[in-house]
């Protein structure tokens, strides 16, 4: 099992707007790639966004995406928010263990 994180900082003030378009994105998105878990920041540097995912694999993971986005409805949803982001990066981890519960 793969976990995808990915990172990014959003520009001041635009973090509710992004906030609501991702909510909206993991309600209509149940793919194998689909965002498990939105995570913003309370320590760190400010205005940070993390969204985790999971998948079987990174095959799996990256056939999920390219199919996701050939959907218009996503594509639309993502691009409203790529205009709030200022950087961002994507990591992947090996699922070694994982407690249930």
């Amino acid at each position: 099992m793969i976990l995808v994180r990915q990172v990014f900082q959003i520009k001041y003030g635009h973090m509710d707007e992004v906030l609501s378009a991702l909510r909206a994105i993991t309600e209509s998105d149940r793919s194998s790639a689909h965002i498990s878990r939105i995570l913003t920041d309370i320590s760190g540097q400010n205005f940070t966004l993390v969204f985790e995912s999971k998948a079987d694999s990174l095959d799996a993971y990256w056939e999920a995406l390219q199919a996701s986005f050939g959907e218009s409805e996503l594509s639309k949803q993502m691009s409203e928010i790529t205009q709030y982001i200022e950087s961002g990066r994507k990591d992947f981890y090996t699922i070694e263990y994982e407690a249930e519960g």
